[in-house]
């Protein structure tokens, strides 16, 4: 019976490691993830404000990190404080954004795998706190 559970055990992970593994998707900063962190995250994390000592509104800023340091280390989504902040359930008193809800599962995806790409991030792309929306938008 062990051969048997043996042999369907190999079977299975040789014809996984043979299945074609599509890519994932490379996750565009501009059109997919600037506007999840200025709309869930910048109403705090901004030059107005800077909760925590962090302000996202560039990358060189968000990539500095706040009083807790360093928020998004590129390649590493686990290890890094931005995505595991947004993992946290509300009843947490860290977890962000601060509200009963938290962010769709798809949009946890694309900060994960944004990260997990290496958080490209266009140098002359600055975000735009919801505070500022209509004046910048006139």
């Amino acid at each position: 019976m062990k051969l048997i559970a043996y042999i369907a055990i190999t079977a299975v992970v040789g014809l996984t490691s043979c299945m074609q593994m599509e890519p994932p998707q490379e996750v565009d900063f501009v059109s997919q993830v600037k506007p999840l962190l200025e709309s869930r995250c910048l109403e705090c994390h901004q030059h107005q404000y800077v909760c925590a000592g962090l302000n996202l509104e560039t990358r060189s800023l968000a990539m500095k990190g706040g009083r807790s340091g360093p928020v998004i280390l590129p390649g590493s989504p686990h290890q890094s404080l931005l995505y595991k902040v947004l993992l946290l359930g509300h009843e947490s008193p860290v977890a962000m954004p601060p509200t009963p809800d938290g962010l769709e599962p798809e949009d946890l995806k694309q900060v994960h795998d944004w990260i997990k790409q290496g958080a490209k991030w266009p140098d002359k792309v600055r975000l735009v706190p919801p505070q500022e929306w209509k004046t910048s938008q006139s």
